[in-house]
């Protein structure tokens, strides 16, 4: 590759990594702190990923419903103005757990890597109990059968989490799930330095994976 072509594709790379850092930049300031805060060194990565969806999650906003058999009967009793309510609640029922149901299919978890240890939190502005690295005993794989849509083949077993143990005897999932925020490529940016590992490979930036983290503090 001429010098002048590979200038111009490494600034055009990294003109998308700064993009996808003001993106994240409160998020990835907050965890600086927390690792600052917390003694568990530098920061190495801060990683996303959308929260499982559980149906417990949902049973909160059926409280609501909790009402209705004193609507019909007050409705059947002929009670002035029941009826109308009735309407304006079924309503109002349907918009708020339209809103519930959306928040959780959008509703994303974190994991903050630190040097020195790591955090999973809900929010990603808000603070959680840092797991030390040194505090770990132990790594074990975490495998889950995936089916492919339309496909009449055998599930695939695949790795899809690391079960990290610590003294106390706690355990923590570090799903594979999670993305580096700072990476705007991703799956993409692999396949793509896979293909041209001599042009591609050598200008676009790289940033640490789930794997990579693991493999590099927890064992």
């Amino acid at each position: 590759m001429r010098p002048e072509a590979e200038q111009r594709l490494r600034a055009g790379f990294q003109r998308r990594v700064d993009q996808q850092r003001e993106q994240y930049a409160a998020q990835l300031a907050h965890a600086g702190q927390l690792a600052a805060g917390s003694g568990c060194g530098q920061l190495a990565g801060v990683f996303s990923m959308q929260a499982p969806f559980r149906a417990r999650n949902l049973i909160p906003g059926l409280l609501p419903l909790a009402a209705v058999p004193f609507l019909i009967i007050g409705a059947a009793a002929g009670v002035p103005g029941m009826l109308p309510a009735f309407g304006v609640f079924l309503f109002g029922f349907i918009a708020w757990y339209g809103v519930i149901l959306w928040r959780g299919i959008k509703r994303q978890t974190w994991l903050f890597a630190f040097t020195g240890g790591f955090m999973l939190l809900d929010d990603p502005l808000g603070t959680g109990v840092a797991v030390r690295w040194d505090q770990v005993t132990g790594v074990g794989p975490v495998w889950t059968q995936v089916y492919s849509p339309g496909s009449e083949d055998d599930p695939k077993t695949v790795l899809s989490a690391y079960r990290l143990r610590t003294a106390d005897g706690r355990a923590y999932d570090i799903s594979r799930s999670f993305k580096n925020v700072q990476d705007p490529y991703r799956e993409m940016g692999e396949l793509f330095r896979h293909l041209a590992p001599n042009t591609i490979g050598t200008t676009m930036p790289t940033f640490p994976t789930v794997d990579q983290i693991i493999s590099a503090y927890a064992r």
